[in-house]
């Protein structure tokens, strides 16, 4: 068998798969700390509403809207 001789103007096909494995890893692991890092602080129920209010409310504007957009 021949020995293959590396290309001096690149890298050879291995050479570069192996980079290429390893900047995958890398880009993953950064993910992987930038989620958990995201995840941290739980965020906050949203304030309950007093009786009598109701959360949705079709006002004049929201009807225009749906007149508008032809719902």
């Amino acid at each position: 068998m021949s020995k293959q001789e590396h290309n001096p103007d690149g890298l050879p096909r291995r050479e570069f798969l192996r980079r290429s494995v390893s900047l995958v890893g890398a880009a993953g692991a950064g993910l992987v700390v930038a989620s958990a890092h995201a995840a941290g602080d739980p965020v906050a129920p949203a304030p309950a509403m007093p009786e009598g209010e109701a959360g949705y409310r079709e006002s004049e504007h929201v009807k225009h809207y749906y007149r508008m957009a032809d719902f």
